[in-house]
């Protein structure tokens, strides 16, 4: 039973952490230390990167170092050890791939929550003063790489593709939340001094909903000529032309999960947790399905003229998912602060089949480069349906390119710089250090990428 536990506050601890995957800065799952440096995204999954990408002059080859802090902190994740921590666990699975600083440093907030998850929640509020989440907090994920290969159906005089088959196929994971934060309680917690509220019933709400299916893709590629007059002649004029890109997901869903949470803290005449409440402190309705279909469709175009690039695109056109043979069942905890486990009631299933469905996800990008220096502009709406925007530029000295940038998400400015060293014509090395909000607390820390850097044969 401790595994329900653990899920109980795992669904808590992802609605604090507003960064979830990818929703997260995108630098966060980013594989490319160059873009990194320079404000963008670094890689991310929606289909107007990848056309950009698909089109740059090297490859990038990430080296995640970040995998060891994951490895050396696994007791985090571990809810048989007395360190689990289920906020601790998700920073690390919302940044695994760089290092860093400062991840394990003590808060108020990884308190409250260790507690709440071990059953040893503090009588006295006070205890988690300093720890200040919003009052309510809307959050959304979504990872849908898909991995396969362009098959080319006829070439251009020059022998580049004109046009071709994208076969390919990846996981579907989705993950939403919506917190509702008891204002008195919030507070208690970011009070200076010592709050008492006798007989006073604090609420959090929660309502998180995850999706995981096989997504089997098939997809459009092809490189239409410039209209006349734009394009320019000299080096590089290969490249030039439109770029389009199109991508039809069939969804095979594997496991719908999706569960209201309601969690009460009473206190008695001296505004302490009651031991003794006269309602249930938490419980959770829960509906499963692990049979769905769905699909989704993603646009993309890309402009290449001279030294500009322009592009846009809109990831998940029409999608959904249908989930049938739901059943529901709910927990029930008795006690917050004395250990205890969950007890499980089953409930009537859902008649009829459930459709799921998500926001679509808009991007563009503005790219201008020449031999010494090159800028890259980014903009676009988040699956989370929040605005975010960066940019940044580079300049190269000999074998050195020094970068710069700054992003724009979840109403938070966030820094970037990196350099890059050419090792060689064909091989080169990027580090950006950039800084990142993905904690329970939301402070900028500081993280580190690094990855390698391959010159494509012209």
């Amino acid at each position: 039973m401790r595994y329900l536990r653990f899920a109980c506050a795992m669904l808590v601890v992802m609605a604090v952490i507003t960064a979830l995957p990818p929703t997260i800065s995108a630098q966060n799952l980013g594989t490319d230390a160059r873009l990194i440096g320079l404000g963008g995204n670094g890689g991310s999954d929606n289909i107007a990167s990848k056309l950009m990408e698909d089109h740059e002059s090297y490859r990038a080859i990430p080296l995640p170092l970040g995998i060891f802090q994951v490895i050396n902190n696994r007791r985090f994740f571990d809810p048989n050890d007395p360190d689990f921590n289920p906020a601790r666990a998700v920073e690390y699975t919302a940044d695994p791939m760089h290092i860093t600083f400062g991840r394990n440093s003590d808060s108020q907030g990884h308190l409250f929550m260790n507690n709440l998850v071990n059953g040893a929640l503090s009588r006295d509020l006070n205890t988690y003063r300093g720890f200040a989440p919003a009052s309510e907090i809307r959050a959304i994920g979504l990872i849908s790489p898909s991995w396969g290969k362009t098959l080319p159906l006829s070439h251009s005089d020059s022998g580049g593709m004109t046009h071709g088959i994208f076969v390919g196929a990846g996981p579907y994971l989705s993950l939403g939340t919506n917190l509702n934060f008891d204002q008195n309680l919030i507070n208690i917690f970011s009070s200076s001094t010592d709050v008492s509220m006798p007989n006073t019933n604090f609420l959090i709400g929660d309502t998180t909903t995850g999706q995981a299916a096989l997504s089997i893709t098939g997809g459009y590629r092809g490189k239409l000529p410039l209209f006349g007059g734009l394009k320019r002649a000299g080096n590089g004029q290969d490249r030039e032309g439109i770029y389009v890109a199109a991508n039809y997901h069939y969804l095979h869903g594997i496991h719908y999960d999706t569960a209201d949470l309601q969690l009460q803290f009473d206190t008695d005449s001296q505004g302490l947790v009651t031991l003794a409440p006269t309602t249930t402190p938490l419980i959770v309705n829960r509906t499963l399905s692990q049979s769905g279909k769905g699909f989704a469709i993603d646009l993309a175009t890309t402009i290449a003229v001279g030294s500009w690039d322009f592009g846009v695109g809109v990831d998940g056109i029409g999608n959904r998912i249908n989930w049938s043979d739901l059943n529901s069942r709910q927990y029930q905890l008795q006690s917050l602060s004395n250990g205890g486990s969950f007890t499980t009631t089953p409930m009537p299933s859902p008649a009829g089949d459930r459709r799921v469905t998500l926001p679509l996800r808009y991007s563009g990008h503005g790219r201008y480069r020449t031999e010494r220096w090159s800028a890259l502009a980014e903009a676009g709406r988040g699956i989370d349906e929040r605005l975010h925007f960066g940019g940044g530029a580079e300049y190269a000295l000999g074998p050195l390119v020094l970068r710069g940038g700054s992003r724009y998400s979840r109403k938070l400015w966030h820094g970037a710089t990196g350099i890059g060293f050419n090792i060689t014509k064909g091989i080169g090395i990027d580090a950006a250090a950039f800084q990142t909000s993905t904690n329970i607390e939301q402070d900028r820390r500081m993280s580190f990428a690094l990855s390698l850097r391959l010159t494509k044969n012209e």
